[in-house]
């Protein structure tokens, strides 16, 4: 069995145990949407934000990179952003192929495709933003610069990507498995500043990197949480 079988596998057991069947998009994807590419104004009403032409716009296409059952898809299909998704998992694939169908969003579900980020089955540079939340840092960093590399490569020269990391300030940049809870069985990979400045080089300029803690004072400050939140604009090269 390969390595990306026994990744697969891992991931449909996590969908399996229900612990990531979500249904509502995170906020910072929401905020990424309506502070760099469009923002919703009103009922029906949008102002484009990303300087693209008419034209350019007519073809607008967006990617959610590890897509699951496809929470950021609606979010993107209800902004008129013309979303693509793939994700490692076809039990993911096929319970977000119901979801939409049920919604009546055909199109959408036949844009869902079982895919690994390390082989993107898409055009170079077809993209004009992508978005992908809690998946390079699920998986062995090796595994997830080759996935950074497709990612930049099926994106256009100055289109947009998010991204949002693990963090952990007194360990630095390490990776560990993953021994209990819905994930079990997979790799998490955590980063610092650095780590993700490191892990961008040259593809990329950083325009935002929000670091997001969470604690809880009800037991003393203890923080339970941290992640950096990134918005990544393609280099012309």
């Amino acid at each position: 069995m390969s390595f990306e079988t026994m990744r697969q596998d891992k991931w449909n057991e996590a969908y399996e145990r229900r612990g990531n069947i979500l249904f509502y998009p995170h906020e910072e994807i929401i905020r990424f949407i309506n502070k760099y590419v469009r923002k919703r104004t009103g009922i029906s009403d949008f102002s484009d934000i990303m300087p693209l032409s008419a034209s350019e716009w007519k073809e607008f296409a967006s990617l959610d990179i590890g897509c699951g059952i496809g929470r950021h898809m609606k979010l993107l299909d209800e902004f008129g952003l013309n979303p693509y998704g793939m994700d490692l998992s076809d039990r993911a694939i096929e319970e977000g192929k119901r979801w939409m169908r049920s919604l009546g969003k055909q199109d959408v579900a036949d844009r869902m495709t079982v895919a690994s980020v390390t082989e993107l089955p898409y055009d170079d540079e077809f993209f004009n933003i992508c978005v992908s939340h809690s998946v390079l840092d699920c998986m062995p960093r090796e595994t997830a610069e080759k996935g950074l590399n497709e990612a930049f490569r099926v994106l256009k020269k100055k289109g947009l990507m998010y991204l949002d990391f693990y963090m952990d300030d007194a360990k630095g940049d390490f990776e560990e498995p993953v021994l209990s809870g819905f994930d079990k069985g997979t790799v998490k990979s955590y980063f610092t500043v650095k780590g993700i400045n490191d892990f961008i080089g040259d593809k990329g300029t950083i325009c935002e990197c929000k670091i997001i803690r969470a604690s809880d004072a009800a037991a003393g400050d203890m923080e339970y949480g941290c992640r950096a939140h990134v918005t990544i604009q393609k280099n012309m090269q």
